[in-house]
């Protein structure tokens, strides 16, 4: 068994949570939730799919405090 991220597709709240991340690199759950306009179970299923996908860290249990490793979308395929 590979120990590898899984895939993860981007779908348009995925991006909004992505785009979110961009100006610090770092947010918490109730900034993403401000800046993206989603629902607080539908940003952490987001947010689950993309730890899974190894692309943020939760860093700060108190807070709610992430930090974006890398944005999937700068690795996707452009054929």
């Amino acid at each position: 068994m590979s120990n590898q991220p899984m895939p993860l597709r981007v779908d348009d709240k995925t991006e909004a949570v992505l785009d979110a991340f961009q100006t610090h690199g770092y947010a918490t759950t109730g900034y993403l939730v401000e800046q993206t306009g989603l629902t607080r179970p539908t940003l952490g299923k987001r947010l689950d799919r993309l730890y899974t996908a190894g692309c943020i860290d939760y860093v700060h249990e108190p807070t709610a405090f992430w930090i974006l490793k890398n944005d999937p979308r700068d690795t996707e395929d452009t054929d």
